[in-house]
């Protein structure tokens, strides 16, 4: 028996919403390391981690790439409170080569690196017996040769940071068929400095907070500060120079171009390890909020550090100027060590929670018209649908106590006045956009919404207390 298709009578077909962006994960932390690792490492130039055990068996329990990672997970809470992870990411390290103009069959020859020179190396020497020769220099622990006398020597500078100056040769005996041999040494590829690196990456994986194996000298912490300034994101600079948090330091200066996506650390008179580890385990505690929860945003104030001493050098003195400069230390409170902050430059919590409402107003506002299967048409529903994503938002924030009801304080206001001044006192936020009868033609024909503004009141945070106590006998 012949059948008719039911569809002739009723058809359904399905509609399923269109692909969003993911949410704006503000715990993800990248180590930049200039440091040698190991083959599994891998080749793609950067690796992600959620635990610290495999940082050791790629860059070495000796490495301050693994004792910065130690510190990362070692802290209550830390990043991965919010689901973010660790990343490591390597600087390209500087490449020289050395050529000759023969293969030399007499002779040898020495290198030298920073006034130091090395053994001396014979005409018939291997990449491995030069590579040797070069790591017995201090600092050169890390540098890898490869190569012979027919197409030259190329040697990798791994674990040196930045652009150094070509190696020399001293005492060049060699010889081919009695004749001289000239070397000539060039630079193949330029060590890469931290901001240069933050621009190569940004696109490679995504990363939130910055740190850095080394203690940044001023020319890069400036071009480093200028490049996190400008992108969606954070970094942790630590110093044990005091000069840097002296009138017109390296920190005040941070301070004085109002550079305050960078966090300066100060810990006085101790070594590098010690430095890198204050400001990995700062960078871990202060990136943990999961800004999805209830009162869940908070302030570094006070905070503790996992595995990290107070720093002794810290007195009135000090932290008056770490104050002034906008650094934060790690002090001694009473006996307790503690972060003590700096507002000079903002507070750590009020620039890291901004970061996170920006980055997921522009997710939501995306979703909304990517995963709409129709249209949000430009009428004043439609703005309303729009509005519905930045209200979830705001609404988050609420809850998450990044803002909170209030009166409204600043001279700028917009939309209706009476609309305005009770939502902040009753939400602490305010959306409002122009009508859609307003808007110019060009904009309605490039299918432009009317622009939405909203008014947001921080929630603070109280740092200290003053008591006045009446005794009446």
């Amino acid at each position: 028996m012949s059948n008719v298709s039911i569809s002739n009578v009723i058809n359904i077909s399905v509609s399923a919403a269109g692909a969003g962006a993911g949410e704006y994960n503000t715990s993800n932390l990248a180590i930049f390391s200039h440091e040698p690792y190991e083959a599994s490492f891998g080749n793609d130039g950067y690796k992600i981690y959620r635990e610290s055990s495999q940082v050791a068996t790629d860059f070495g329990t000796d490495s301050e790439t693994y004792k910065m990672a130690l510190q990362v997970f070692s802290q209550s809470k830390n990043i991965l409170a919010n689901n973010g992870y660790l990343v490591i990411l390597t600087i390209n390290s500087e490449i020289q080569t050395v050529t000759f103009d023969a293969v030399p069959d007499a002779g040898d020859f020495k290198l030298t690196y920073n006034a130091t020179n090395t053994a001396v190396i014979a005409y018939d020497a291997t990449a491995a017996e030069v590579q040797a020769a070069l790591r017995a220099i201090e600092g050169l622990e890390g540098v890898g040769v490869t190569g012979d006398f027919n197409t030259g020597f190329v040697i990798e500078f791994k674990g040196v940071e930045g652009d150094i100056s070509n190696i020399t040769m001293t005492d060049n005996n060699l010889t081919a068929s009695a004749v001289a041999v000239v070397e000539t040494i060039s630079e193949t590829l330029a060590g890469e400095t931290l901001d240069a690196a933050i621009t190569r990456t940004k696109s490679l994986v995504h990363y939130f907070g910055v740190l850095v194996t080394y203690l940044l000298g001023s020319t890069e912490l400036s071009d480093t500060a200028a490049v996190v300034q400008a992108s969606p994101m954070m970094a942790f600079f630590g110093s044990n120079d005091s000069a840097d948090i002296e009138p017109d330091g390296d920190f005040d200066l941070i301070r004085q171009a109002s550079q305050d996506h960078v966090r300066c650390l100060y810990y006085g008179n101790a070594d590098i390890s010690k430095v890198l580890g204050m400001t990995a385990a700062y960078a871990s505690r202060g990136l943990s909020t999961n800004f999805d929860g209830d009162n869940t945003t908070q302030t570094m104030h006070l905070k503790d550090l996992a595995g990290v001493t107070a720093d002794s050098t810290i007195d009135e003195t000090a932290l008056a100027k770490a104050q002034a400069a906008g650094a934060d230390v790690y002090a001694n409170i009473q006996g307790v060590p503690k972060v003590y902050t700096s507002g000079a430059n903002d507070f750590f919590d009020n620039v890291y929670n901004l970061l996170w409402y920006v980055g997921a107003l522009q997710v939501a506002g995306f979703n909304v018209l990517a995963q709409t299967g129709t249209k949000i048409p430009q009428t004043e529903d439609g703005m309303d649908t729009l509005k519905s994503g930045y209200r979830k938002i705001c609404e988050k924030a609420r809850s998450n106590k990044f803002i909170a009801a209030g009166s409204w304080t600043s001279p700028d206001r917009f939309g209706i006045l009476a609309d305005f001044n009770n939502n902040i006192i009753e939400r602490g936020y305010y959306i409002y956009s122009q009508p859609v009868a307003l808007q110019t033609a060009a904009d309605r024909e490039t299918r432009k919404a009317p622009l939405a503004q909203i008014a947001i009141k921080q929630a603070g945070a109280i740092h200290s207390s003053g008591v006045i106590v009446n005794v009446n006998e």
